[in-house]
């Protein structure tokens, strides 16, 4: 009996902190900027598909968070741009001009530049909660939506171009480490690999994101 007298109180006692400690949401704002390896078009007729096509790209985002006492979530809508990096884009064709007689460097690009809309949910779990930092491990999935404009090439006075393409609903996978900042202000700085399950081939991108959550 006074074992359960004393269960009791400590259960009253705690009760208070433990609401106090209960779920809180936040909503804030976030910049990306990305390395990536996105496997490129191929042109008809030539039996070659680029493999990475495209290098540095930026973003930015909205995200709300829900926090939880030993572990939060995050929901966060992206979107990141790529321009198309035409040293790779003429490197890939090279073996093929150099058959043919023309010179990589005559080989002139534009246009191609890819953008991605995604939506994730992800994960936080605290690493080493201190006073002002907290570093954690994130991981999550989500979907994504590419579209890339057309590409225009020209070499030796013949044109031709790429048509534009879409690829929608594409499944992405994320992990990650990341660290939340507490200074007046919460801020937070991760790194994450992440998958896209493109079609041909799978691309990956690494983002390096800065926020702050209000």
């Amino acid at each position: 009996m006074k074992r359960l007298i004393i269960a009791g109180a400590l259960i009253a006692l705690c009760a208070p902190a433990a609401l106090a400690l209960g779920p809180s949401f936040g909503f804030g704002v976030h910049a990306n900027f990305t390395s990536s390896k996105f496997p490129g078009p191929s042109v008809s007729g030539v039996n070659q598909q680029i493999s990475s096509a495209y290098g540095a790209g930026w973003g930015a985002g909205v995200h709300l968070d829900a926090n939880l006492m030993l572990v939060s979530f995050r929901l966060s809508g992206d979107y990141l741009h790529y321009a198309i990096d035409e040293s790779k884009f003429r490197d890939s064709y090279q073996a093929t001009l150099t058959s043919l007689g023309i010179p990589t460097n005559q080989l002139s690009v534009s246009g191609g530049g890819l953008g991605i809309v995604a939506l994730s949910i992800n994960g936080k779990m605290p690493i080493l909660p201190l006073p002002f930092i907290t570093p954690y491990a994130t991981g999550g999935l989500g979907l994504a939506w590419l579209t890339r404009d057309e590409i225009k090439t020209s070499v030796a006075g013949f044109g031709a171009t790429i048509p534009s393409s879409t690829q929608g609903g594409k499944t992405t996978v994320d992990v990650g480490l990341g660290v939340d900042l507490k200074l007046g202000i919460a801020l937070f700085l991760e790194v994450k690999y992440a998958w896209i399950f493109t079609d041909v081939a799978t691309s990956t991108y690494v983002p390096v994101t800065i926020g702050v959550t209000f």
